[in-house]
């Protein structure tokens, strides 16, 4: 298996994270010298950006190409959403909420501020069927985090969620 030859980057690259952005130093080189570009991922739209003067030109590159080949590879890809779960995903707004999400989200709209624990028993759902249905109202940006506070059953801090 070769990489298309518009794919310039080799197999090492190095992954770091910043809050809103995922940077990806892709080696690059050249005749002249050896040097890297940094490629940029908002986690939100997974728009893919490059520091070099080819993506600032023709808003294309050989490291973003080649970024998106080898992440898109069967061998290559891992666990996680495909391009097109992404997509539906993103296509999602508060009308077209699945039913036990829009449970979860008037819930909230209710009782106000709450914590999943709460939610859980005010809902009369086992707390491993309320938390995933949070989160992905949570990622829709529907609520948000409200703050912390004691939960008196366990002790310890935990967050309660606000509609958005």
């Amino acid at each position: 298996m070769q990489m298309p030859l518009d794919a310039n980057i080799p197999y090492e690259w190095q992954v770091g994270n910043e809050a809103n952005v995922q940077v990806i130093v892709v080696p690059s080189w050249s005749q002249t010298e050896k040097t890297s570009y940094a490629v940029f991922m908002d986690k939100k739209t997974r728009e893919l950006k490059c520091e070099c003067k080819g993506f600032q030109v023709r808003g294309d590159c050989h490291h973003v190409r080649g970024l998106k080949w080898f992440c898109s590879h069967p061998i290559f890809r891992g666990k996680g959403p495909s391009k097109t779960q992404l997509e539906s995903f993103h296509a999602l707004t508060k009308e077209s909420l699945a039913e036990s999400q829009n449970i979860v989200l008037k819930a909230i709209e209710i009782i106000g501020p709450a914590s999943d624990r709460e939610l859980a028993t005010v809902l009369g759902w086992p707390i491993n069927r309320e938390v995933p249905r949070r989160s992905e109202i949570e990622d829709m940006g529907l609520i948000r985090c409200a703050g912390e506070k004691l939960d008196t059953q366990t002790n310890r801090s935990v967050m309660v969620w606000s509609v958005a």
